[in-house]
Parts: C-alpha cells; sequence; structure tokens
C-alpha cells in the first residue's frame, strides 16, 4: 500500500510505503527534503524502528489558524490505534496520540483554516484532535462498522463519512443531515471541492467516480464519471465562485490520470476525458512505471509524481483540450541501468555478447520450427551442390579428394522409422506451408464490440450480440468501459423491444451488463429512461405468465382433490367389503354351531323320550317286556 499527499502549496511531496518509512521530496529540484523514521510502537513488547509502525493513511495540512503563521504538518494514522504528526521542517515528530481509534486508523483529514483535524477507525468512531497538541477535543459515534474515508469541508462545519454508505454530518449540532446511497461496494475515497458544495467519491471496484451535491437528498449522484479502472486518487480545482471552468482529477489504480473540465457539472459528465499514462520510448511496449498522484495547479496544467516509491520524479504537464498525454518513463529510481558496451572482447579475436536491454529483445525471438525430412533434404541438397563445386586451391595443394556423401544412407529418423519405434510425419514440399494454420482463440470481443459502437456498424454489433457463450459474453462486459456497457445495454434493450422473441438470445448481455456495471448504471441519470423500458417490456412479457400460474394452481387444485376422492373411494370399498366377508363368516360359523347345538338337543329330547316310553312298558318277570302287537291285544 503506498500513501502519498501533496503539501498545501504543492511545492513537497510526501510517500511512504506503510512499513514506518516516510520521505519528502522538493517537487522542483527532485532531490529528499527528509526523511521520518525510527519511532517505537504504543506497546512496550514491541521493537524500536521503522517496522515497528504500520501507517495505515496520510495527510497533510496547515498546521495553525493564524494566515501568517501557515506551518504545515504530516499527519498519519496506524494500525494500531495511534495518530502520529510530524514537522516536515524541522523533520521531528511533534507529537502523538495514542489508542485514539480502537482497531486501528483508517482514514484522517484536516479543516483547512481551523486548526483541527478528524481520525475515523474500525471501532466507527470520528474523532475531533486539535492540530498544535494532538488533544482530542470531542468524539462522535458515526457507524456501527468500520469508517474507510472521512473528508472535511473547507469551514469544517460538514464532514462526510464513508462506511456502508456515505452519511453528511454537521459538525456544529454533532447531527446526521443526510445520506447518500449509490456506491455497491465500500467507498475507499472521498474529498470536498473548494466551495464546499460538492463531495467527490469512489469506491473500491467500481470504475466511475460520483460527484454529490450537498444541498439535494437523493440515491442519485449529480453527476457520474466513467474510468476504465478504480480510482485511488481524486483532485479538484475550479469550483470558487471566481473561476469560470471546472476540472476534476483521478488517478486509477493502474497508474493512470483522469481529468475532465467543463463549465458546469453537466458538461463536466459529458466531457472525455484528457489521460495522462507513462509510455515506453518504444511504441507498443508497456512501462513498469506508474502515475503516483497528480495535483491540479491551474486551468491548463497539473502537477503529476511518476516513478517509483524509491525515487519519484515530477513532471508539470500542459494539459490539452482532449487526447491521451504519453510521458516518457523516467530513469530516476531504477536499480539497474543498460549497459552501455553490451560486446565484451577477451582475449584475441573472440567476443562474448552480454545481454542487455538493448540487444535483450533478439534472444527471445521464437525459433522457426524445421522437419526432420525438411533438414535431410537441405543437407542433401548442400552436398550435391559441395560435390559438383571445384576443389578449393588448398585442398589441390595437399592432393586431397573431396569425400563423397552416401545418399542411399539412412538417417536415424528414418531408421527409427523403419523399426516401428517412431511415426512417420514426413511431408511433401516445405513444413511451413504444409503446417495447419490454427486461428487465434480469444475469450473476449471488447476490441470488436468497442470498434462497432464507435463506427455504429450494426452488422459487426449483431454478429457479436449473436454469441451466446456465457464466458465470452462476461469477459467482453466486463472489460468495456462503464460509457460503453451503457451504449450495449441501450442497444440490446432496444432490439429486445423491436424483436421479443431475442428475449433468449440478448438477455445473458442485458443481465451480465447489469451485473458487471451495476453501481455505475444505477447512478446514471441518463440510463434511468432505458432501465424504465426494459422494465416495462419484462412486465409486459410477465403479464400473461400471473394469470396462468394462478390456472395452473387451481387445475392442480382440482386434479388433486380428483385423486384423494378416487382414493377414499377405493379405501372405503375396500373397507366395506371385507367387514361383510368378515360379518358372513362369522354368522355362518355361529348358525353352524346353533344348528348343531339344537341337533344336540333333539337327540337328547329323543333319547329322554325313548327311555320314558320304556319306562312306561310293563316288564316281566324274566325281564322280557311286551312287544307292540302284544301290547295292542292286551289292550283291546
Amino acid at each position: 500500500m503506498v500513501l502519498a499527499a501533496f503539501s498545501p502549496r504543492g511545492d513537497q511531496f510526501a510517500i511512504g510505503a506503510g512499513d514506518g518509512r516516510l520521505k519528502t521530496w522538493d517537487v522542483a529540484s527532485g532531490h529528499v527534503c527528509a526523511e521520518f523514521s525510527g519511532i517505537a510502537a504504543s506497546s512496550s513488547q514491541a521493537l524500536d524502528g521503522h517496522l515497528a509502525l504500520n501507517y495505515k493513511t496520510l495527510a497533510w495540512g496547515v498546521s495553525s489558524k493564524k494566515k501568517k503563521k501557515k506551518a504545515s504538518l504530516i499527519v498519519l494514522g496506524t494500525g494500531g490505534g495511534d495518530v502520529l504528526a510530524w514537522d516536515p521542517i524541522l523533520g521531528e515528530l511533534t507529537w502523538r496520540t495514542n489508542d485514539c481509534n480502537t482497531g486501528g486508523v483508517t482514514s484522517v483529514c484536516f479543516a483547512k483554516n481551523q486548526g483541527s483535524l478528524f481520525s475515523a477507525g474500525i471501532d466507527g468512531i470520528v474523532c475531533e484532535l486539535e492540530v498544535a497538541s494532538g488533544k482530542i477535543l470531542s468524539t462522535l459515534q458515526c457507524s456501527k462498522s468500520s469508517i474507510t474515508s472521512i473528508s472535511s469541508s473547507p469551514d469544517a462545519s460538514l464532514l462526510l463519512v464513508a462506511a456502508n454508505e456515505l452519511r453528511l454530518f454537521d459538525m456544529r449540532t454533532r447531527k446526521r443531515l443526510r445520506k447518500f446511497t449509490g456506491h455497491a461496494s465500500s467507498v475507499n475515497v472521498t474529498v470536498f471541492t473548494e466551495d464546499g458544495r460538492y463531495v467527490l467519491s469512489a469506491a473500491v471496484g467500481e470504475r466511475n467516480i460520483a460527484v454529490w451535491d450537498t444541498n439535494e437528498v437523493g440515491k442519485e449522484a449529480k453527476v457520474t464519471l466513467a474510468m476504465e479502472h478504480p480510482a485511488v486518487a481524486l483532485d479538484s480545482w475550479g469550483f470558487e465562485k471566481d473561476c469560470t471552468e471546472r476540472k476534476i482529477l483521478a488517478v486509477s489504480e493502474t497508474g493512470e490520470a483522469y481529468i475532465w473540465s467543463g463549465l458546469s457539472l453537466e458538461e463536466l459528465g459529458k466531457a472525455e476525458p484528457v489521460r495522462v499514462r507513462v509510455g515506453s520510448k518504444n511504441s507498443g511496449k508497456a512501462s513498469k512505471q506508474s502515475i503516483l498522484l497528480g495535483r491540479l495547479v491551474g486551468a491548463g496544467s497539473v502537477v503529476v509524481a511518476r516513478g517509483t516509491t524509491v525515487r519519484p520524479s515530477f513532471e508539470t504537464v500542459a494539459l490539452p483540450e482532449e487526447g491521451v498525454i504519453v510521458l516518457p518513463p523516467s530513469e530516476q529510481g531504477n536499480l539497474l541501468l543498460s549497459q552501455s558496451e553490451p560486446t565484451i572482447k577477451r582475449g584475441g579475436d573472440d567476443a562474448v555478447t552480454v545481454l542487455g536491454a538493448d540487444n535483450a529483445a533478439d534472444a527471445s525471438l521464437p525459433k522457426p520450427r524445421i522437419e526432420a525430412g525438411d533438414v535431410k533434404k537441405r543437407k542433401r541438397r548442400e552436398a550435391n551442390v559441395a560435390s559438383e563445386a571445384e576443389p578449393s586451391q588448398e585442398d589441390k595443394a595437399d592432393g586431397a579428394t573431396p569425400m563423397e556423401e552416401d545418399k542411399d544412407e539412412q538417417t536415424m529418423e528414418e531408421r527409427l522409422m523403419a523399426l516401428g519405434l517412431v511415426e512417420d510425419k514426413r511431408t511433401e514440399g516445405n513444413a511451413f506451408e504444409n503446417a495447419e494454420v490454427v486461428p487465434p482463440k480469444s475469450d473476449s470481443l471488447e476490441v470488436l464490440f468497442t470498434q462497432a459502437m464507435r463506427s455504429d456498424d450494426k452488422s459487426l454489433i449483431e454478429q457479436c450480440l449473436c454469441v451466446s457463450d456465457t464466458k465470452v459474453i462476461t469477459n467482453t462486459v466486463r472489460s468495456l468501459s462503464p460509457k460503453d456497457a451503457c451504449t450495449l445495454l441501450r442497444l440490446a434493450i432496444s432490439r429486445l423491444e423491436e424483436s421479443p422473441r431475442r428475449g433468449l438470445q440478448l438477455l445473458p448481455w442485458i443481465r451480465i451488463t447489469l451485473l458487471e456495471h451495476a453501481s455505475y448504471i444505477m447512478s446514471n441519470i441518463a440510463i434511468q429512461p432505458v432501465l424504465k423500458s426494459l422494465y416495462q417490456v419484462v412486465e409486459s412479457r410477465l403479464h400473461i405468465f400471473r394469470p396462468l400460474l394462478a390456472l395452473s394452481g387451481r387445475l392442480d387444485l382440482i386434479v388433486a382433490k380428483i385423486k384423494a376422492n378416487e382414493t377414499s373411494k377405493s379405501v372405503e370399498q375396500t373397507e366395506v367389503a371385507t367387514a361383510v366377508y368378515e360379518e358372513d363368516e362369522e354368522e355362518d360359523s355361529d348358525q353352524e354351531v346353533e344348528d348343531a347345538m339344537a341337533d344336540e338337543e333333539e337327540d337328547e329330547d329323543e333319547e329322554g323320550e325313548e327311555e320314558r316310553m320304556d319306562e312306561d312298558k310293563p316288564h316281566l318277570e324274566n325281564g322280557g317286556s311286551f312287544s307292540d302287537d302284544e301290547s295292542d291285544q292286551s289292550n283291546d
């Protein structure tokens, strides 16, 4: 993490790498003014030295209210929660406030000409400190989560606190005035304009800058400025009453500066930025150096600090109306310089070539691949030419005869092919002519799509929109600038309105564009009518689905009811048949038992009657009895 800041007058530059070292440089001469290191940490267990402190934020401001004694002060916040103040003139530590913010300080800012400064940290508390002594004047709980950035208005009446959203506080009443929502991610840098009316903000991963009006309440930014990469530093100029032209500067995380110019905010939103970057002397080669920080110094110039943190260089650049300014890389700060004499002779005529920056490019050239069959043919042709040539004078003098090459001798490759150990891949003619040309593969249509949109080539746009690969669509949309992404969104939505049948083809483009550039699209006022038309198209397509879904639900209920009724009827029939069968079985068994008992009773009755009849018959003395005929006769 690189911490950098210009002095209030712009004559000095401070830079640190977060390891406890801080250096100040003179912008005019490019020499080191002072170096600050060797401070112990607040904990007694930590060691002294430049690694004892972990700097997280840096601010350079004025340390006195009086105009005659405007001494500057460099304030740094550490990861341990301490705030330190350095005197850049004396090179000494002015004061130190320990445990200012629990968990670590994330941002510090000066209130211009007010003799106070503010610090914020992970604990969500903003502390107001006295510039002269570092004494904590007041504290304010501004957020329940970690604060990422704070910025004070020039008169110290307003304080902008960035956490999960932007909140504007009135420091006189200690109350929140309003909040601004429009960034999808955490805000990493904020700054007030000179008049204190507007606020510039940039978020992590968002390729745009939002301009907010402190007098208005809303979720949409006043103006949104598009970039190709997220911003890490902001500056403004010309927002005072006497100035007519306004300028906004932003430095991206890739080390490129963007400058927008306009007479009003509306013109700033429509203007194309002037871009300043560091390039190589040889066209087409990128430079490892980049722009560290920029500062607007007038209507037509900007001071940029570029190079490396070891030794930065400074340059004042005159701004044109439009275009790209490419600065040559500086040789300051390079650890290894190129050799002026790449060729070194050692003994006799032998020469050793030392590869350097000037001739190293030739060593990395790809070597052409030549098939073994072509090498054999070339050698045979050279041998034939040599055999036909006349012997040299030396050969004649020695009486030597040139040795003839055996044309029928097989090469090693041919022998391996004859044994079947190597496949025969020999081809007739030149290997380069017969080699298959593999088309280059690409997973992005960013260049093609940009050219099509800039030239308004409808056929080329249609060709790009016909791509259905999700990976290609994602990479293409992600690499587009926010402005080109909005143009793509307009084109896709207009084609969807004209032909709703193409929804399956166009909706992936629309969906991925909304996901990748959501923050810029939601904060851009000009794109809102396009989103409303998209909402209307989707609403019209979904309007017929609601009654169909309701009808489908009712049909499902009816079908479920019918199935339930059929199931209950079958269960009832099964239960009734079982009960009847079991009852009949029991009745039959009971009837059989009753019949058996009745038969037994009848048998018993008959046996009893027979016994009684036997008892009524007269018995003979010899134990005999009369027969029926005899009894009848006796009765007669």
